[in-house]
């Protein structure tokens, strides 16, 4: 089955763009391919789960919908944690994780991710290719 590319949102393809020949770590470098491959030929309708809350101890999750809409959220518990729904990649590395009141500490999504070398992404877990 051939997919037909995603067109990017502008940011996101000039964060990509950005991006070539200056990643801090191989990890990040991953990381960017992976959601640039990801939000261009990849689609979920079940969602895409980047991040869990389970795998990490400030319970942050990452949830890709879509091709590149994106929720970012922390905490774990029945009724679910608190989230913020964005709708590229672009807004959701911004996210400034004190100011919505996830962490104590003043940090963006981008720098919390790079502080951890990405070690909590995974790329595997959309769930359209989990339950074909």
């Amino acid at each position: 089955m051939t997919v037909e590319k995603n067109e990017l949102w502008k940011v996101d393809s000039e964060l990509f763009r950005s991006m070539e020949g200056n990643y801090v770590s191989v990890n990040e470098k991953n990381f960017f391919k992976n959601m640039q491959y990801k939000q261009e030929y990849e689609f979920t309708e079940l969602n895409d789960l980047i991040i869990s809350e389970h795998e990490n101890d400030e319970e942050i999750y990452l949830v890709r919908l879509g091709w590149e809409e994106y929720i970012l959220g922390h905490g774990i518990g029945e009724f679910g944690g608190d989230e913020e729904h964005v709708m590229n990649l672009s807004e959701v590395l911004a996210i400034n994780l004190k100011d919505v009141g996830f962490l104590e500490r003043d940090i963006t999504f981008l720098e919390w991710l790079r502080g951890n070398d990405y070690k909590y992404v995974n790329y595997n877990r959309n769930y359209d290719n989990m339950y074909q």
